[in-house]
């Protein structure tokens, strides 16, 4: 009897598993595809199954690259659990990559499962030469991401209705690379001389901050939405001494922003499953901060 109702768990496991993979299917961002798409790669779109930790919520790490379609996957909250937010995902990979899983689905899930609505936008990848070079044009590839970051968030905006989302709490939410981008779409969107329809409404930057922390460059500090950044003191990649100040200062110009600097964790600790115990309530804090934003 116990064996039968073992048997009878495991196996509702794994068909509650294949409903969850089955229920966020990548679906293309440009349903009509893109007319004289400046990204393009002579490879098909490869996946590289990176380590996996036991503790990741995807059971995945898959890291792509050559995209050349951009896609994305949904995540709704239950609707006993809506907190009638959204968040658009972009996970890092230095431009060439994205790590969809350790940056993005797993954070989707976690998210979800706290009541915030989600979207893991896979966005187009540049690529490098012999020489560790772009091969892509920089201006033309930036405008490429710039254009699927934007989509994403109308979007989400455009399945707002459905998805019971109030369309004015819509934000972004990026790691390294796709925090870089999250930045420059915040900051873009302080620079448009006529009302925009995909300004975030809150943007979370995990390990990225670099211009930020010049944020003198920046024209209108003031007109920044909301800002919630993490980031580790030991990251090897990020210059700490000259990043602090500046991104102290945005929290200090920017209302309801928050800057959390943990002790340890490096870069790219996605969910931070083994990277220590402060660093691991990155998520806790950024779902707090949501809900202090809209008093939930």
């Amino acid at each position: 009897m116990k064996k039968t109702a073992l048997l009878f768990s495991i196996s509702l496991l794994l068909n509650c598993g294949y409903l969850l993979a089955q229920s966020n299917p990548e679906t293309p961002l440009y349903p009509n595809g893109i007319e004289k798409n400046p990204v393009s790669h002579p490879n098909p779109e490869t996946v590289v199954d990176s380590v996996i930790n036991p503790l990741s919520l995807s059971h995945k790490n898959r890291v792509i690259s050559n995209i050349s379609i951009a896609t994305y996957q949904l995540f709704p909250a239950s609707e006993a659990n809506n907190k009638h937010i959204g968040v658009v995902i972009f996970p890092g990979g230095g431009l060439t990559t994205n790590w969809v899983d350790k940056e993005g689905t797993d954070i989707a899930i976690w998210l979800s499962g706290q009541g915030i609505n989600c979207m893991v936008v896979k966005y187009r990848t540049n690529r490098k030469d012999e020489k560790g070079d772009m091969i892509i044009n920089m201006d033309d590839y930036k405008g490429a991401i710039y254009q699927d970051a934007r989509t994403g968030i109308l979007k989400m905006k455009e399945l707002a209705a459905s998805l019971k989302i109030d369309q004015d709490k819509i934000g972004i939410l990026g790691f390294s690379a796709g925090g870089w981008l999250s930045e420059r779409i915040a900051i873009k969107s302080t620079e448009a001389k006529e009302p925009i329809d995909w300004k975030p409404a809150f943007v979370g930057l995990i390990y990225h901050g670099n211009t930020l922390s010049n944020f003198k460059k920046i024209d209108n500090v003031a007109a920044l939405p909301p800002v919630f950044m993490a980031v580790a003191r030991d990251d090897k990649k990020m210059p700490m001494k000259e990043l602090i100040p500046g991104l102290a200062a945005v929290v200090a110009e920017v209302n309801k922003s928050e800057l959390h600097i943990y002790s340890k964790g490096d870069h790219g600790f996605g969910l931070a499953y083994d990277k220590g115990h402060s660093v691991s309530q990155w998520k806790d804090s950024f779902y707090s901060w949501l809900l202090d934003i809209y008093n939930k």
